[in-house]
């Protein structure tokens, strides 16, 4: 498609991670699955694949979880995420494209400690950024 103009969100480096997808039950969506509990994102989530697609499955954990609302009325694309080599440098690339940090970068568990930072714009919705 030499048509489309490409865009570079995040930066130099930065590569597709994976998708994220709301979902009532990860338990029906995909049997067996290993849950992981984040308690400071208030989420349990599960990694699979979708023909080859890496998928984030997550479901509420409570009716304070951040995504609650979101899937009530059925799965929902969340997110995309990027690994980017730097975060700083990553949120600098961000905001030229109207892109705005949600919070401040905190370590996640089911990613071995390493860092992740929100980013949310008007036009393009919401990214995860996962460093490196």
């Amino acid at each position: 498609m030499s048509h489309l103009r490409a865009l570079s969100l995040f930066g130099e480096g930065a590569r597709f991670h994976h998708v994220g997808l709301g979902v009532a039950s990860i338990a029906e969506v995909c049997p067996g699955a290993e849950v992981h509990h984040e308690t400071a994102q208030r989420v349990g989530l599960a990694f699979t694949r979708i023909d080859g697609l890496p998928v984030e499955l997550l479901e509420a954990a409570g009716e304070r979880s951040p995504i609650a609302r979101s899937v009530q009325d059925g799965p929902r694309l969340l997110h995309l995420c990027y690994e980017v080599p730097d975060l700083e440098a990553a949120l600098a690339a961000c905001r030229a494209h109207g892109l705005h940090r949600l919070g401040p970068p905190v370590p996640t568990e089911v990613f071995q400690g390493r860092r992740v930072v929100w980013v949310y714009g008007k036009l393009l919705g919401l990214f995860e950024l996962l460093e490196e």
